[in-house]
């Protein structure tokens, strides 16, 4: 790093850097930027089409890709790209150890991911079809010095989690930090933990050829298939494998194959049409097509006992593929009627790690396993899962050594089961009798949890729901059974202290302890352990409830027990998936991945120090704030496309705000090349409810006092006089930003393979700027643009009424008219000299202002000769100030200068430092009101948090990048 002339330091290119790297900032602000920062920037010059330099502000700080206070600028015309992360993203992450579930039914910690993550595929939530698989789009990892969040639930699951990492709950996905004691969706099913697979070989061309009946043109033709397929040779290794598995299990059970007399074959599966196109899903991955068929059927079953005749409608899957099939017998798979052929657990499947044996007998018993189901006599006890199947007398013994093979497996497992007493079934016309052989499994809690969170079942979504529900209901059962045996020998204690019958129960003080538990326990001897307590509620019940608003996925609402910080210090990982739900399993939980406006007054300082509190609390009414808060307006879907397509002015045309509030918004409050068809029904569903609210981190809304003036010919165009108080808005598009953003990264990640471009880290994902991906996305991120304008317009409209509701003036009468409002994390088109040519570049800046001097057009008329104010919020309780732009910024920075204080510290560090009481209570000493959503929000953003404004403030002035016009110093401050 040189020094280039005060102010402004310079990184000469390396590596594979396509410009030097540029920070403007003092001596005393390079020495305290993080190097992840500075990485970040020297990364980000390495994109193609890149012009000058990257920049970085005196606002540096670690970001998403690009580091925050950023800037970079790519030729519009000839191989520039569009980057998300150069906009403005956030990641949140998990410890290396946490267990990630795949889609496969086993898991793996997120750490070990990082191998392998392009090629594998993990389960998901979804809303309409209850579980799904993704793709992994980005690995993420970074280092963390602070505190984790640990959140336990009521049935003993755990995880560790940044912070801000959200989880799924009944109000939304919810961030760590915010969880408390809500509601939280969990998936208890846990798999086995995931085994390499070797290179053994499971079926070569003469296995094939001895199974298949036809002659050797259609063999040929078979081995080509196969092997066009990639399923010959077949390898442990091979990555269909684990989905022949699954096949092979289900085709013992409720499946059949066949080889036909005149050389047809036919592959059946039945069951629900919901599993079935699971299957067909799955024979589609391996290459082969399947037709799903329905008919009503007729049956009359002969048993021992009675008769039996019923209608059914029959839903069966078919597939006529001769390699198929073929490739299936060699794998083990019975051909013919299995009630008089031998059937056995496949060779390779018993020699297998765990986990494809679990694929193997979750789909077996998929078909043939009983369901979960409750005893009719007793609401809290569960009937032993049977496994049965039918033989013909002849065949018995074999069927006798597959049901002992099935045992040992479950043994494995560390589930019990038994044989049981075998009974003849039938007798059909021709006399023939059928024994049903049962094998049955231990139904003791322990067991049945065993056996339904690490095997399950596969292609059977309603037994997975009940199973997964089952298993949590059998860990909070475990927990009280454990309580009330615990509640004995605490019970006996408090006796020898001479306690009587009430005081020891009221001090266990529990409601699974009664007083009655304690008398006989005390007094009249249990033979037994204790059983549960009548009050805990049976499972139908507890299904019911615990899976209101999830369906049958196989998710439950568990209870978060308590939330605690854990130090930390290491490094955290993250995924961006390639799924519109943007979640993932993690540890059995469901776990996911702005501007500034300045108001002007009429009023002194003076006049309305006497109204502050009461105008902060009328404010803090009328304008929604804190993580997740819905607003107060209600959009339909097309409003809100209207709102995204037209911004600032949609707010003005429904009455919120002053028609000349757009010629001091950047762009009139209009992006105009926004296009709601590049914005996802996430994003929409995200930006519903969320419309005229304020948010949480560091956005803010302060009235403060305008302290100094430095040039008061310009502060006099801005309106602006000291004395003076004024309105600081800082708030962005919310959750529907976000939302685009997330969306746009796995878009970009496909780009960049489609058009060859390699970078040095995937979180700078990026697609050239005129390709139908980059015009996608910046017509995506326009309309969240205007969603911020919109948004910050609605909030202008309520602090005028609050004004009006306080002061018992007219707004018009008070000059709330708007200063100005610009953006702080956009990308635009603009025109630029480049080595003495104008030039079409687009401009990235993430949490950087644009700047614009006098005289150019992009600033408004009335700002034409002074260009327009740049607005730079400090940390809470600090200052801000008004600056201008100058040629020289013009000329280095693409007209940028930086957007506020930048974060020193994270606010994990500075949760840490102080509690957000002691916070607002040192603010209230210094003569500032403060109001705050949460104390959490007022701790982590302390002043000592962030930069020194005056410092970052000097470097600007220093680098001769901005001229400063005013100075405001806080007098109230609203904190989401």
């Amino acid at each position: 790093m040189q020094k280039i002339r005060e102010g402004v330091f310079e990184i000469s290119k390396e590596g594979a850097m396509r410009a030097p790297a540029r920070i403007y900032a003092s001596e005393g602000i390079i020495e305290k930027t993080e190097e992840g920062a500075i990485e970040q920037l020297k990364n980000s010059a390495t994109l193609p089409g890149i012009q000058k330099y990257a920049i970085a502000l005196p606002d540096i700080h670690f970001g998403y890709g690009f580091c925050i206070g950023g800037v970079a600028a790519f030729d519009a015309k000839e191989g520039g790209v569009v980057s998300p992360g150069g906009v403005g993203y956030d990641i949140n992450c998990l410890p290396a150890e946490t267990k990630i579930l795949h889609k496969f039914g086993y898991h793996k910690t997120i750490a070990e991911f990082e191998k392998t993550w392009q090629k594998d595929s993990i389960k998901i939530f979804d809303a309409e079809s209850g579980t799904d698989n993704s793709e992994i789009s980005l690995f993420l990892k970074k280092e963390e010095k602070e505190k984790l969040i640990k959140i336990t639930t009521k049935a003993g699951l755990e995880i560790l989690a940044t912070r801000e990492h959200p989880f799924f709950t009944k109000n939304g996905m919810i961030e760590a930090q915010n969880l408390d004691k809500k509601e939280i969706a969990v998936f208890p099913f846990q798999g086995v933990a995931f085994e390499g697979p070797s290179e053994k070989l499971i079926v070569d061309e003469q296995q094939i050829r001895e199974k298949y009946p036809g002659n050797q043109n259609g063999f040929n033709q078979i081995i080509a298939i196969l092997k066009k397929n990639d399923l010959l040779p077949l390898k442990e290794n091979n990555p269909k494998l684990p989905i022949l598995a699954k096949i092979s299990g289900f085709i013992q059970g409720d499946g059949t194959l066949h080889f036909l007399k005149k050389g047809g074959a036919i592959a059946g599966f039945y069951g629900k049409k919901q599993d079935l196109l699971e299957i067909k899903k799955d024979l589609k991955t391996l290459g082969f097509a399947s037709v799903l068929y329905s008919r009503n059927r007729h049956h009359k079953i002969t048993t021992t006992y009675d008769t039996i005749e019923f209608f059914s409608e029959e839903t069966s899957l078919h597939s006529s593929s001769r390699a198929l099939i073929s490739l299936l017998a060699v794998l083990g798979c019975t051909l013919g009627n299995k009630t008089k052929k031998d059937v056995s657990v496949p060779e390779w499947i018993l020699n297998s790690p765990k986990w494809i044996k679990r694929l193997y007998i979750a789909a077996f018993f998929g078909a043939e396993l009983t369901s979960p189901k409750i005893m009719p006599e007793n609401k809290f006890n569960f009937f032993s899962p049977v496994l049965s199947l039918n033989k013909k007398q002849e065949m018995i013994e074999n069927c006798r050594q597959f049901m002992r093979s099935i045992k040992e497996i479950l043994k494995e497992f560390g589930v019990k089961s038994e044989l049981i007493a075998e009974r003849k079934e039938f007798v059909n016309e021709k006399g023939e009798i059928s024994i049903r052989l049962r094998l049955q499994v231990s139904s003791t809690p322990e067991n049945l949890e065993k056996l339904w969170s690490t095997i399950g079942f596969e292609y059977n979504k309603k037994k997975t729901f009940l199973a997964n529900t089952a298993v949590l209901y059998l860990k909070l059962k475990q927990k009280v059974l454990a309580e009330r045996e615990q509640s004995v020998s605490f019970a006996k204690e408090l006796k020898k202290q001479g306690k009587n019958l009430e005081e020891i129960t009221a001090t266990i003080n529990s409601p699974f302890v009664n007083q009655r538990f304690v008398e006989r326990s005390l007094y009249e001897g249990r033979k037994t352990k204790a059983r549960i307590a009548g009050c805990f509620e049976g499972f139908s019940e507890f299904l019911e409830k615990r899976t209101m608003a999830l369906g049958e996925t196989g998710f439950a609402w568990d209870e978060i027990e308590k939330t605690e910080e854990i130090p930390f210090n290491g490094t955290v990982y993250d995924f961006t998936i390639n799924n519109a739900n943007h979640n993932f399993v993690a540890n059995s939980f469901l776990v996911s991945n702005c501007g500034v406006r300045l108001i002007r007054t009429n009023l002194k300082a003076e006049e309305i120090k006497p109204h502050l509190k009461k105008l902060i609390d009328v404010l803090f009414e009328l304008i929604p704030a804190g993580v997740g808060e819905k607003g107060k307006i209600r959009l339909s879907t097309d409003e809100l496309g209207e709102l995204f397509s037209k911004g600032a002015e949609y707010s003005v045309e429904k009455g919120y705000g002053w028609k000349k509030d757009l010629e001091k918004t950047e762009e009139k409050g209009h992006m105009k090349n926004a296009n709601i068809e590049k914005v996802s029904q996430k994003a929409f569903q995200r930006g519903l409810n969320q419309s005229g609210t304020l948010g949480s981190g560091n956005h803010f809304l302060e009235i403060q006092e305008v302290k100094q003036v430095f040039d008061s010919a310009i502060a006099k165009k801005f309106g602006l006089f000291e004395g003076q108080a004024v309105i600081m808005l800082h708030s962005g598009s919310r959750g529907a930003g976000h939302q685009i953003a997330t969306d746009y990264i796995e878009t970009m990640l496909r780009a960049m393979e489609k058009y060859k471009i390699e970078v040095p880290d995937r979180q700078l994902a990026c697609a050239p700027i005129n390709s139908e991906e980059g015009q996608s996305y910046l017509q995506a991120m326009n309309a969240g643009v205007n969603y911020a304008f919109a948004n910050r317009q609605a909030m202008t409209h309520w602090i005028r009424e609050g004004f009006e509701k306080v002061l018992g003036q007219k707004a018009e009468d008070l000059g709330m008219e708007i200063v100005y409002d610009v953006c702080h994390n956009i990308a635009k088109l603009e025109k630029h000299e480049i080595e003495g040519k104008q030039k079409e570049l687009l401009v990235h800046r993430k949490g950087a202002t644009r700047a614009m001097p006098a005289g150019r057009k992009e600033n408004p008329e009335v700002y034409i000769t002074t260009g327009h104010p740049a607005i730079i919020p400090g940390s809470m309780g600090t200052s801000s100030y008004v600056l201008v732009g100058t040629e020289t910024a013009l000329k280095e920075t693409f007209a940028s200068v930086c957007h506020g204080a930048g974060r020193a510290m994270s606010r994990h560090a500075a949760m840490q430092r102080k509690r957000g009481e002691q916070v607002k209570k040192e603010l209230e000493a210094k003569g500032q009101v403060v109001k705050g959503a949460s104390w959490a929000g007022l701790a982590e953003e302390m002043p000592e948090a962030y930069k020194d404004i005056d410092e970052v403030i000097a470097s600007v002035e220093l680098s001769g990048i901005g001229k400063k016009i005013s100075r405001h110093s806080p007098m109230a401050v609203m904190k989401g």
